[in-house]
């Protein structure tokens, strides 16, 4: 199972290649991702990379709002996903 501080820099490097004018360093874990900037085709193409770093697949069921809201509840689905092997069903 990968650390929480792995998951937590991969996903903060995902999501700051897609948003590249936010700044790393105010970047915190609870910072509201949409008003970074975070539109619907970025956040698509943010699910997009994280399952290919983390070599897991998101079900539609668990893709919503609540995930998007800022990089703590990414990294919480993704620790998640992680726990199990990839591509499962939970």
């Amino acid at each position: 199972m990968k650390s929480v501080e792995f998951i937590k820099a991969e996903t903060k490097k995902v999501l700051l290649e897609i948003l590249p004018n936010v700044n790393p360093e105010t970047l915190s874990d609870e910072s509201n991702i949409f008003s970074l900037g975070l539109g619907s085709v970025d956040a698509m193409m943010l699910l997009d990379k994280l399952e290919n770093t983390f070599d897991i697949k998101f079900l539609n069921s668990e893709i919503n709002l609540d995930v998007f809201e800022n990089l703590a509840s990414l990294i919480k689905l993704i620790q998640k996903k992680s726990s199990n092997s990839p591509f499962s069903e939970n």
